[in-house]
């Protein structure tokens, strides 16, 4: 006898109710398509999920990498001095950079020299004995090199200092550029001296495809640079 078959008590109740196992098999065929119903049901959408945002390390609050400091390349008589960043040598390539003019041109751009033999002079401030030496030396070595060579004088002196010192020295057709406010060049071509703010005292020749082909960084940044050798650095690589 099955669970629908067994015999109910007599009952007002059950009369009252008419035949019970209708009501049982209503029952639970809705109890059945109920759980159907909930069963089809498609599971709660989730939201996609997110590539995680790309985070520098300053915003992470993580230190950015110290730089390259040297105290063995150059020193001023007997005291070291700092170099911050890599120092460029012979076989790199110029970085870009840009300075304020302060002569023939308003803008010093490295794209500039393209296609150009560049000499580079760089003192710490033309304010001083020794660089102006050095940048009236330079100056008078560009009406005896080759053609198609540009020779550049670099300082961190703002361009009002400079313009003055070429008035005052009455030089004509050069190029000067000043350091002071961008500071690519410096900390470009690691030349920046921690203790001074100013650039290291140096020389440079670069090819027309602008790879540095010579480079004095004067050791003793009180004593000038050798002409001689970057005029025979000159000829040679001019052949």
């Amino acid at each position: 006898m099955t669970f629908f078959e067994r015999p109910w008590p007599d009952s007002p109740l059950l009369r009252l109710s008419g035949d019970l196992v209708p009501m049982r098999l209503a029952h639970f065929a809705g109890l059945g398509l109920a759980l159907v119903l909930s069963c089809a049901k498609p599971p709660p959408s989730c939201p996609p999920c997110e590539a995680p945002a790309v985070v520098n390390r300053g915003e992470r609050g993580e230190p950015e990498p110290a730089p390259v400091k040297r105290t063995d390349l150059i020193r001023r008589g007997d005291k070291p001095q700092t170099l911050v960043g890599k120092t460029l040598s012979v076989g790199d390539s110029l970085p870009t950079f840009e300075l304020v003019g302060s002569g023939s041109a308003e803008t010093v751009r490295s794209s500039d020299f393209q296609g150009k033999w560049v000499v580079l002079s760089v003192v710490p401030s033309i304010d001083t004995r020794v660089c102006e030496a050095q940048t009236g030396m330079i100056v008078a070595m560009t009406d005896k090199l080759a053609a198609g060579t540009l020779v550049v004088t670099i300082s961190r002196d703002l361009q009002f200092a400079q313009r003055r010192f070429i008035e005052e020295n009455r030089f004509t057709n050069v190029t000067f550029g000043s350091d002071a406010k961008l500071r690519e060049f410096g900390s470009r071509m690691g030349l920046e001296v921690e203790e001074t703010g100013l650039l290291a005292r140096s020389l440079w020749l670069v090819s027309p495809e602008g790879k540095i082909v010579y480079s004095e960084l004067v050791t003793d940044q009180s004593h000038e640079p050798n002409y001689d050798a970057l005029t025979a650095a000159i000829a040679k690589a001019r052949g």
